[in-house]
């Protein structure tokens, strides 16, 4: 099934959160089809977190509050979806690079810019969520957003990582290849797409092993 629009995602998510059999699992593999579809591009990861929690919502309102703790399963979920694009993300990069293609200190910056704020989005979209809700599941979604920024994100672990590794390579590219730095735009567009397509790679990868 693809998943391409507002509406599929949020009514796959809706139905797998009727029920609580496996629910992290299925909601990291829906959203990870829904980042697959959507080539992971980082505006359609801020929209898919957005309807993945207002079918979450909505699956859990049915339901009623002996929901409650399905509610952390499917956040979960969502946050290991977006924490292995990031990963893929690094490992797409790392494998250019093992090839001898040098990233251009432009490429690199666009890189990071795109990615290091998605821990910040997530946990703004769960207070968007509870702005939201009402009833129980406004307090869980507060709830949760405090103790994820108190305590981390898969996703926010992942940013991390791959911040580490392109500061490293930013310096080494600054220094040591200055030629790099004067990259055309029309090479850097190229070099991303390049990233992009890894990108999908990795996460379709990632898919077929769960399956």
């Amino acid at each position: 099934m693809s998943m391409e629009n507002k509406q599929e995602v949020a009514e796959a998510i809706r139905a797998s959160a009727g029920d609580d059999a496996q629910l992290r699992e299925k909601v990291r593999a829906l959203v990870m089809k829904a980042l697959v579809d959507h080539q992971a591009d980082p505006a359609a990861i801020r929209e898919i977190m957005r309807d993945t929690l207002e079918g979450v919502g909505d699956g859990l309102m049915a339901r009623g509050n002996q929901a409650s703790g399905a509610l952390r399963e499917a956040v979960v979920g969502m946050d290991e979806a977006v924490g292995r694009s990031v990963y893929a993300m690094q490992m797409a990069m790392e494998e250019a690079w093992g090839m001898g293609q040098n990233f251009a200190a432009t490429d690199m910056k666009a890189t990071m810019s795109q990615f290091k704020g998605l821990e910040d989005d997530l946990l703004a979209t769960l207070k968007e969520a509870s702005s939201k809700t009402q009833g129980w599941l406004q307090g869980e979604y507060a709830d949760l957003a405090t103790h994820l920024a108190r305590t981390g994100t898969d996703t926010g672990s992942q940013v991390l990582a791959v911040m580490q590794k392109l500061n490293s390579r930013m310096a080494g590219v600054v220094v040591g290849s200055g030629a790099d730095t004067m990259a055309t735009a029309s090479e850097a567009r190229q070099r991303l797409t390049a990233v992009a397509s890894g990108i999908l790679r990795g996460l379709a990868d990632a898919l077929d092993s769960k399956r």
